[in-house]
Formats: structure tokens, C-alpha cells, sequence
């Protein structure tokens, strides 16, 4: 026997609604990883660089004075990743609410 078109459908509605916010959540924290994971990679091995060239350059402690041109580098880049760390989670929660 076929169901009414106006029947509701035969998957219930919690493991629809279920499903998105399990992938909107899981996209969240992906997303959330990733971006951390990537800032301490970059900051570490940067590190490790500067570290290496200081020395390298007769410094032995390991550090050499920053000039502004350095400085103002960090500053844009610090820009960057406050940028996308707000922009990310701010776009998956707005995607999340529009898919309610």
C-alpha cells in the first residue's frame, strides 16, 4: 500500500536533525583543531628558524633584535589568524542556525 503524499516521512525526525547538528558540531571542532593545530606548527618551526639563524649569526643566546619591519610583520600576521579564528566558528555557527 503507498503512503498519502502528505504522510510524513518514514526517516524520523530525530536522526535527521541528528545527523546535521553531529556534522555541523563535528565541522566545529575540525575546524577548531585545524586552525590551532597549523598556528602552533608555524610558531614552533618559526622559532626554530629564528633561533637557528641567530646563532648562526654570533648570537648565542639565540635571539636577535627584532627591526620594525619584523615587527610590523608579526603584527599583520597576528591580524591574519585573530581574523580566522573569529571568522571560522562566527561562518559554522551562522550555518548551523540557518540550517535549523
Amino acid at each position: 500500500m503507498r503512503r498519502c503524499p502528505h504522510q510524513s516521512s518514514p526517516v524520523p525526525f530525530i536522526l535527521g536533525g541528528f545527523a546535521i547538528d553531529t556534522l555541523i558540531l563535528l565541522a566545529f571542532g575540525v575546524a577548531t583543531i585545524g586552525i590551532l593545530a597549523v598556528a602552533i606548527y608555524r610558531m614552533i618551526s618559526l622559532r626554530r628558524r629564528t633561533r637557528d639563524e641567530a646563532r648562526a649569526a654570533g648570537y648565542p643566546s639565540g635571539e636577535m633584535p627584532r627591526t620594525e619591519e619584523q615587527k610590523a610583520r608579526d603584527g599583520q600576521t597576528a591580524k591574519i589568524w585573530g581574523c580566522l579564528v573569529l571568522l571560522v566558528p562566527c561562518a559554522l555557527v551562522l550555518l548551523y542556525v540557518v540550517s535549523r
